[in-house]
């Protein structure tokens, strides 16, 4: 259970939903929970009719259902007959949140570390121990939180969140509304070197990184900097949590990019590709657009737009399955083959 600050009624919701609603008892809410924690003040929803059974037993003060459930099997507490219960709930999440923030103080710790030369907006929260350094720029809307170090040169943009302990090295540029999450360190060295001699030689890695707006990192990803030029991830991407992006890649538009998984120096990622967990890219390659690339598979070729692909080294996801299911066969299938050479003996 999730509980707000702020309450509000239940006609109030039309306003950014739309649904029909059923209203059987007046009451203001203030939480979303799930159907068995719920009480008279939570919102809750059901998307599939083998919830509907619990949903009548739920306390909840508002229940989103689909508008094509049968009459008779609805609860009878108070309803918003919605067309995807789940997606109008998240609407109303959202909304809430973004309620709460625009109310929060915002204001700068005394115990934070901050240049003189930075520039900051009106209303960014920085907690305590956080670091801004020399010639740092920060947007109005910001939140910066406790330990997180923002190094010199460095352009943060418009309600971005930074949770405890993010590290953004030197001359980075994020744009509005990212999140990055706690532990994320965003622009350390590329991974380069050079055998001379016998000896590995580190190659200057003098690019950045620029994340574009509506980006989320998650906790503990690293993205590393250009060695010339940027790593750039664009607008709308997602990146889950342990994701290591190498120095000079390129992420496309709302992309997704799950736990674990790893871009090795300049790879091309295209616009809403799908790279599930523990993904691994070989350098220099392409992904094209609205690929999708199932979980621990190893792309060691460039892949064309629209391809699902699956496997070490990966390849088409319907023939990698059906290589899948004649491995699980082929014990059954040796038995004869056993029986005879036993037999010959």
């Amino acid at each position: 259970m999730k509980t707000f600050q702020n309450s509000i009624e239940i006609d109030s919701l039309l306003q950014f939903i739309k649904g029909t609603i059923v209203l059987r008892t007046k009451t203001s809410l203030n939480n979303v929970a799930e159907l068995i924690e719920a009480n008279e003040k939570s919102i809750c929803f059901v998307n599939d009719l083998k919830f509907l059974e619990t949903a009548k037993t739920s306390k909840a003060g508002l229940i989103l259902v689909k508008s094509d459930f049968n009459e008779n099997d609805l609860p009878t507490s108070n309803l918003i007959k919605v067309d995807n219960p789940y997606f109008s709930f998240m609407k109303i999440v959202k909304f809430w949140m973004e309620m709460e923030d625009n109310n929060k103080i915002h204001e700068i710790s005394s115990k934070a570390i901050i240049s003189s030369s930075a520039k900051i907006s009106k209303n960014v929260s920085i907690e305590a121990n956080a670091v801004i350094e020399d010639n740092v720029i920060i947007g109005k809307g910001t939140t910066i939180k406790s330990n997180s170090v923002i190094m010199k040169n460095t352009i943060i943009g418009e309600n971005v969140k930074i949770f405890p302990n993010v590290t953004i090295y030197n001359e980075c540029v994020i744009g509005n509304n990212v999140i990055i999450h706690a532990g994320a360190v965003i622009g350390a060295d590329g991974f380069g070197y050079l055998t001379l001699d016998g000896k590995q030689v580190k190659v200057p890695q003098i690019g950045n990184v620029i994340i574009k707006n509506n980006v989320e990192i998650g906790a503990n990803t690293t993205i590393d900097r250009a060695a010339i030029g940027s790593t750039i991830i664009s607008e709308g991407t997602k990146i889950d949590n342990l994701v290591q992006i190498g120095h000079n890649c390129v992420v496309g538009t709302n992309s997704v990019i799950c736990a674990q998984t790893g871009l090795a120096g300049s790879t091309i990622v295209g616009n809403q590709v799908f790279l599930a967990g523990q993904v691994g890219v070989a350098g220099h390659l392409k992904i094209g657009d609205r690929s999708l690339i199932g979980a621990q598979s190893g792309i060691v070729s460039s892949v064309s737009s629209d391809s699902k692909m699956w496997g070490t080294p990966a390849i088409n996801a319907s023939t990698s399955k059906k290589m899948f299911i004649v491995q699980k066969q082929m014990v059954d299938l040796i038995k004869p083959i056993k029986k005879i050479i036993k037999n010959q003996k």
